[in-house]
């Protein structure tokens, strides 16, 4: 025997709290991608990078020739 089905309750989500959460919620997520991206820009981006050519290593890790060594 199958329980009597009710009448689908709406979601609070269809409500009109439901839409301003979403809304809000929506727009604290856009600020803080935007605010993230702002401090990659500004902070982070401009850093500089260290040499990784093949060249600047191998002049890094060896020790220069002295005379003796000649």
């Amino acid at each position: 025997m199958k329980p009597p089905q009710r009448p689908a309750e709406t979601s609070w989500f269809r409500s009109r709290g439901g839409h301003r959460f979403g809304i809000e919620f929506a727009a604290i997520v856009v600020l803080k991608l935007a605010a993230l991206t702002l401090i990659w820009f500004f902070c982070i981006r401009p850093q500089p990078r260290a040499d990784t050519a093949p060249a600047a290593i191998e002049s890094h890790l060896l020790a220069p020739a002295t005379e003796a060594a000649q």
